[in-house]
């Protein structure tokens, strides 16, 4: 008789796998405030100051890429251990970097060790039972912290400048990395016997990372213009930075609402309704917009978009109990994200952004027509697999 894993990670397990992810994720969430600090670094282009945030996101978006395949092959410590390394090791060479090719350098190294740490955190927080409400306390821990951090950023900038800044990361990563003690090797799936792989649900793996990387970008498309549009309709600096304020605050209160939703419900009707705000978002960009509009169409974006990934994410982890899929996921969305801006530079007329809005609202709905395509045609497969898992 084959050995069965019979216990489901612990808390310890889930809270090291949010502070891992937390760490890793932190240039996605201040991106501006990341930008600023290379500024402070070096003389610099905007151009060169762009070229090094996006080159550390697609360092970022290739390893999440590359730890699908290193899940089932080694210890997920000492992944994690290596990930965060590079992340020290970036950061500190980073502190002491004061030309464009040196910071290049040292970001690509972070990068590369921030998507090992991103992927592997995405595979742990899918072994939740309720992996949809696992990743939407992540997102709203890493959306507080880091509004928090971009909070106090100038000022710790200013007391202690930009070197200091970047070791306290690299000092951060080194405290993250106490968190292993309680982080297990997660290449046996609980609820598996130890002598079968895991199935992967191609359908629903298809629709969900199709679908993610359809879903992501739109937004990219559409959310790195908000302030560009903002500032052709000739809305004040001060109300556009007041739009994006508050729309990273409802970006933590879609995330909780994502969380807290009943299972039974299931995730086309959330997703149903978070696409279709999205959308109407979106059009509202396309008149004459005014401060109070450009604030309600920041924040209902934002608000549905992060409703909808913890939905997204819990989809993935479902079609894959192993989390190569959800790991999959992490990379295709980053890279989705990353070309929203250039499809949009593509398309852009003059100061006309209607293309944009049209197409990325076409995109949202494509996108959600594949991901219940894909949760429709398997749902006679996954719950024969449950019971499954459950006679094991």
């Amino acid at each position: 008789m084959s050995e069965t894993v019979s216990r489901s990670p612990g808390i310890g397990f889930f809270a090291a796998a949010i502070a891992i992810g937390v760490e890793g994720a932190l240039i996605i969430w201040m991106v501006p405030g990341f930008m600023a600090l290379f500024a402070g670094q070096a003389h610099l282009t905007d151009s060169q100051l762009g070229y090094i945030a996006s080159w550390e996101i697609n360092a970022m978006a290739v390893t999440i890429g590359v730890s699908t395949f290193l899940l089932t092959r080694f210890d997920w410590r000492y992944l994690v251990g290596f990930g965060l390394l590079l992340i020290c090791i970036g950061n500190f060479t980073t502190a002491f970097a004061h030309d464009y090719l040196l910071l290049l350098i040292s970001r690509v190294i972070a990068g590369t060790g921030e998507g090992i740490t991103v992927g592997l955190s995405f595979a742990a927080l899918g072994r939740a039972e309720n992996p949809d409400r696992m990743f939407a306390i992540y997102l709203v821990i890493g959306a507080v912290i880091s509004s928090l951090l971009l909070l106090v950023l100038p000022d710790l900038q200013e007391a202690f400048g930009v070197a200091a800044v970047f070791g306290g990361n690299a000092v951060l990563c080194g405290l993250v990395a106490i968190s292993l003690r309680w982080f297990a090797d997660g290449r046996q799936p609980a609820g598996f016997t130890s002598t079968h792989d895991v199935p992967i649900h191609w359908r629903l793996a298809i629709g969900g990372l199709v679908g993610a990387f359809l879903y992501f970008l739109a937004q990219g498309e559409t959310w790195s213009y908000v302030e560009r549009i903002g500032q052709v309709h000739h809305v004040a600096t001060s109300q556009i930075a007041w739009a994006l304020a508050a729309a990273n605050l409802s970006g933590v209160a879609g995330a909780a609402l994502a969380g807290v939703l009943p299972r039974h419900w299931g995730r086309i009707w959330p997703l149903l309704v978070s696409g279709f705000v999205s959308i109407v978002s979106f059009q509202m960009l396309v008149v004459d917009i005014s401060a109070l509009g450009l604030i309600v169409a920041a924040v209902a974006m934002t608000f549905a978009w992060n409703v909808a990934q913890p939905l997204i994410s819990g989809l993935c982890s479902e079609a894959d109990r192993e989390g190569r899929v959800v790991v999959a996921m992490g990379s295709i969305q980053t890279v989705g994200f990353g070309f929203g801006p250039a499809l949009a530079a593509s398309i852009l007329y003059e100061q006309n952004f209607s293309p944009v809005i049209w197409s990325a609202s076409a995109l949202i709905a494509i996108s959600l027509v594949v991901m219940f395509v894909g949760i429709l045609t398997s749902q006679s497969v996954v719950p024969a697999v449950s019971l499954q898992e459950n006679e094991s």
